[in-house]
């Protein structure tokens, strides 16, 4: 049962980071505004896709968390935390602005005046590893309290909705903290009361709920496609897109998809960290050669953008240097 279960996690983390490429490589082209008459269809795949991603894979990591005991435990988790999740940060928030800085056609350019400030404010993509350790550290120091499960979903619920408010001025650890730590927390609630994927009726009235919120979202027009983050409008799509694809994951059947992605979804961390700034070089260099068909431009950044991500994975097993730069805690791990 167990080695059914990584399956389906490794395929859930497989396919959603694939979802993620796929969508930063839309927006990069919908932000060209060079492929007007293709911009309904950039923003109902950035829309659906924005809706789903990020949710999942906080909920994905809340699935996998196992509580700390004692407070030695904590600070041990902690550090391994800060350090796994630190030094990729550091180096591709480097990477991501000394290339915005020597590749033309760059859509928001980041000073180096940000990399000083990237303990507060994460440079793009990069938020996600910096709002992960956050959720860590909170929902850790939780579980050390002694918090019952169902005060911290009431809680996390009530910080979400404060999060959003109109009237909310919090500062961005704290928003982006409050924003996420729910749906790593549905994660876990899911994998400790899993009869809740098995009841039809919850997963249906989330099916109904998700498909009602995300085509008002649409009909409100202007830039309702950005849903990146959580927002009045977005939020009930976002939180029950958790336990939809969830139980979608859990119960897909094993075939050629399902075992390609289930491969590389171990190695989601990579993927996540290599694809932006591959797919920004692709899509400028393709562009300054010509100007090719949506389709085409889509596709061709896509799978060159994914298939140098692999590579990047390649490298990682071959060089112990490169993994080391993806997963800095190997090295302690080979030093004992």
């Amino acid at each position: 049962m167990s080695k059914k279960r990584i399956m389906w996690l490794d395929f859930a983390k497989g396919i959603t980071v694939f979802l993620v490429v796929v969508v930063h490589v839309v927006e990069g082209i919908y932000k060209t505004e060079m492929y007007p008459q293709c911009d309904v269809f950039s923003e109902m795949t950035m829309g659906l896709l924005f809706t789903i991603v990020m949710p999942i894979f906080f909920a994905l990591s809340g699935y996998v968390y196992k509580p700390v005991q004692n407070s030695q435990d904590f600070f041990k988790k902690i550090m391994n935390k800060l350090f796994r999740l630190g030094m990729p940060y550091i180096i591709f928030s480097i990477i991501y602005v000394v290339l915005q800085h020597i590749s033309p056609g760059v859509h928001s350019l980041n000073s180096w005046h940000d990399l000083l400030q990237i303990y507060v404010m994460p440079v793009g993509y990069l938020w996600y590893l910096y709002v992960l350790f956050l959720v860590y550290v909170f929902v850790e120091f939780m579980h050390l309290i002694h918090i019952p499960p169902h005060w911290q979903m009431i809680l996390y619920a009530g910080l979400l909705l404060y999060s959003v408010m109109p009237f909310s001025n919090l500062v961005y650890p704290v928003k982006s903290l409050f924003m996420w730590v729910g749906s790593f927390y549905i994660g876990y609630t899911l994998k400790e009361k899993p009869q809740i994927l098995e009841n039809k009726y919850i997963i249906s009235a989330c099916s109904v709920l998700f498909f009602c919120n995300f085509f008002w979202q649409g009909s409100q027009g202007g830039d309702w496609f950005n849903t990146d983050m959580m927002s009045l409008g977005n939020m009930i799509s976002k939180i029950t897109s958790i336990p939809i694809f969830i139980y979608i994951f859990s119960h897909v059947k094993n075939g050629g998809i399902t075992r390609y992605f289930t491969k590389y979804g171990r190695y989601s961390l990579i993927i996540y960290l290599v694809h932006a700034p591959v797919a920004s070089i692709i899509r400028t260099l393709i562009l300054k050669v010509a100007l090719p068909p949506y389709t085409l431009l889509v596709i061709s950044t896509l799978v060159i953008s994914w298939c140098i991500s692999i590579f990047a994975i390649y490298l990682s097993g071959k060089f112990s240097w490169v993994n080391y730069v993806f997963y800095p805690d190997n090295y302690f791990k080979r030093m004992k």
